[in-house]
């Protein structure tokens, strides 16, 4: 089966196996184990996002510049690390970043 994207691309969907199911609710820690895009800006000829991940003491924040991981943090909880994330983002836009 195909379904159109967001975007008008053509997406292929594929069908369960017969007798096959989706729980209904997903494990939770494996959820909080997954890295979360925080924000994607571009500007001309580039782009760059950030990336948290979480740790069992905090979480890691990676920002790329096309497609090249240029650093890291380390943080000890989730709120610091969401907190530089948005200052990184601030500052970016203030060289001329935009979002994406």
């Amino acid at each position: 089966m195909r379904c159109e994207g967001e975007t008008g691309a053509s997406l292929l969907v594929s069908h369960l196996p017969s007798g096959e199911s989706v729980p209904e609710s997903t494990n939770r820690s494996k959820q909080q184990q997954e890295p979360v895009v925080l924000w994607r800006m571009q500007r001309p000829g580039m782009r760059s996002h950030s990336v948290i991940s979480p740790r069992p003491d905090g979480a890691i924040v990676v920002w790329y510049v096309n497609g090249r991981a240029v650093g890291f943090k380390d943080f000890g909880d989730w709120t610091s690390a969401l907190r530089w994330s948005d200052q990184l983002r601030a500052q970016n836009w203030s060289t001329g970043w935009r979002l994406d």
